[in-house]
């Protein structure tokens, strides 16, 4: 099985606009200080999740999938002659 790694926010400085790695203090291009937020990644895996399976409904015209039913239960065996 083959998994893709989460999708991961740059922190963008409010000064020059370069963006930075995640962890980062301060900006590797002009040295300003960073906003120090905390980002909720499994919230913005999941909002890009259902954004991303609207629009492919959309695109398709499809309604999204929903859960399959309860399984039910088979009848009772037959005779191999008997009338069905």
């Amino acid at each position: 099985m083959c998994f893709r790694p989460a999708e991961i926010q740059m922190k963008k400085c409010p000064k020059c606009g370069t963006n930075n790695t995640p962890v980062a203090k301060v900006c590797k291009e002009c040295g300003e200080e960073l906003p120090d937020e905390k980002v909720d990644f499994a919230a913005q895996q999941a909002q890009f999740m259902a954004e991303a399976n609207a629009a492919g409904a959309a695109a398709t015209g499809a309604p999204a999938p929903t859960a399959p039913g309860a399984p039910t239960v088979p009848g009772a065996p037959q005779a191999p002659n008997a009338p069905k």
